[in-house]
């Protein structure tokens, strides 16, 4: 019994009990926001746990407490696999908090054990998500990688500097076919008028990938 009564009096003491909500408050909020397998979610679970044993020790928490604590939790899980838009993270840490609140000998001592915990858990996740941003649940919902050439995406090239060329038509323009310009070969494509191939070409009109070419009359002539 005198092990018992020493375990819940460390536990219930302010000082630890805070140190306990800020370990689970810490656990679970980083566990919703980086998916650690579980891990962190097992260690606030363990944090809270730890502060409710104290406080059942003491004869103060009980089965009402845990249910509306358990019932936060549960919420907290389902925020993880339905798209709630963060309506069951609001009512799982209400439930979470109000839990705490309802075990405790003294609720408004709990609520400023509450608020320092609150606090320092803050800022401990401030200063996770600043230096694992990169691995945030945020992620999911943005456009992480850069489509840069380098990552294999190639834009449309840039043909404008074809106006004004003069080229050959290789096969007939009906109105769309190909012509060599400056020795290259060009998908190309005229206003409608039908060029013969062999005829001489010249670039009109760029509009990004598509190539309008008349007849070069002048050429021709």
């Amino acid at each position: 019994m005198m092990f018992v009564e020493n375990l819940s009096a460390f536990l219930t003491h302010p000082v630890t009990a805070t140190v306990l909500l800020v370990v689970g408050i810490i656990g679970i909020a980083l566990e919703l926001l980086f998916f650690s397998s579980g891990l962190l979610a097992l260690a606030g679970v363990a944090g809270f746990a730890l502060y409710f044993l104290g406080f059942y020790l003491a004869g103060f928490a009980g089965f009402g407490d845990l249910a509306v604590f358990g019932i936060g939790l549960l919420l907290l899980i389902l925020e993880l696999v339905v798209p709630s838009f963060g309506i069951l993270g609001v009512l799982g840490a209400i439930c979470l908090f109000g839990g705490v609140l309802m075990a405790s000998s003294d609720p408004s001592q709990a609520a400023i054990m509450l608020g320092i915990a609150l606090l320092l858990a803050i800022v401990a996740i401030s200063f996770a998500i600043k230096t694992f941003k990169h691995r945030g649940i945020w992620n999911r919902f943005i456009l992480r990688e850069q489509l840069t050439t380098n990552k294999g995406f190639t834009s449309s090239p840039d043909r404008s500097y074809l106006i004004g060329m003069t080229g050959e038509a290789i096969t007939p323009l009906r109105p769309a076919g190909t012509a060599i310009i400056q020795g290259e070969s060009v998908d190309v494509v005229t206003n409608g008028s039908f060029i013969a191939t062999g005829k001489n070409i010249v670039v009109v009109e760029v509009e990004g990938v598509r190539v309008v070419v008349r007849e070069n009359d002048s050429n021709n002539a």
